[in-house]
């Protein structure tokens, strides 16, 4: 409850001291979020693609996202935008793909970003590993609109950790990572790797850990919340 009331406080001051408009609109929709359960509460799934891990040296090259609405993944709003870096993606290109070329082709980093937090205006955020997207997507908000924005964020990783936990299961190294997952809950595997692809392979495995808690489709998710 408190960290609820300290998410509301914080999203009000900063959007009483942006000057700017890119991101008044999202703080005013994310102090009045209402959690509830996962049918009633909006949400949006979200993966990055990056030139690496540190956040402070590397750069954001894609961002994909879908919404989730009533329980159920609207691939209607599915949107997969390249960002132009500043940075040569290097050796990361054996993960996402993605070389430099496409990359040069993309959108700038300040018109994905007012893309994006329109689109999560309102919405509780899901991630796969949040901590790295939310670390990535706070500082390039301080170039963008001044600012780090607060997240209400669902963890498909932090959910399974502590649903294995409660029930004394051994966790290997691996086991977490989103493909493993997606396997262990018969979901189906997709070769290829961007980050559409990922934010929908997120909000699918969220929807299957959410049915085996909670058979009926009516599982509250304030439990399983964190607040960045």
């Amino acid at each position: 409850m408190f960290g609820r009331w300290r998410h509301r406080s914080r999203c009000r001051a900063l959007a009483g001291q942006l000057s700017g408009q890119n991101l008044t609109k999202y703080l005013a929709g994310c102090a009045d979020i209402e959690i509830k359960s996962l049918a009633e509460t909006p949400l949006i799934s979200v993966d990055l693609e990056l030139t690496g891990l540190n956040a402070k040296q590397n750069d954001i090259i894609a961002i994909g996202w879908t919404q989730i609405d009533h329980g159920r993944i609207q691939f209607a709003s599915n949107r997969h935008l390249l960002i132009n870096a500043q940075q040569s993606v290097g050796s990361s290109a054996v993960i996402h793909e993605l070389m430099d070329s496409e990359v040069a082709e993309g959108v700038s980093l300040d018109r994905g970003l007012r893309a994006l937090f329109k689109a999560a205006t309102g919405r509780v955020w899901l991630f796969h590993h949040a901590g790295l997207d939310v670390t990535f997507l706070q500082r390039a908000c301080i170039a963008w609109a001044g600012a780090a924005p607060p997240f209400v964020v669902l963890d498909t990783m932090q959910m399974e950790l502590q649903l294995r936990k409660r029930r004394e299961s051994p966790v290997q190294q691996g086991d977490l990572q989103l493909g493993k997952l997606r396997g262990h809950y018969n979901l189906p595997r997709y070769s290829a790797h961007n980050a559409l692809i990922d934010a929908c392979a997120t909000a699918e495995l969220l929807l299957a850990i959410a049915a085996r808690i909670e058979s009926s489709g009516s599982l509250q998710l304030q439990p399983y919340v964190k607040y960045f």
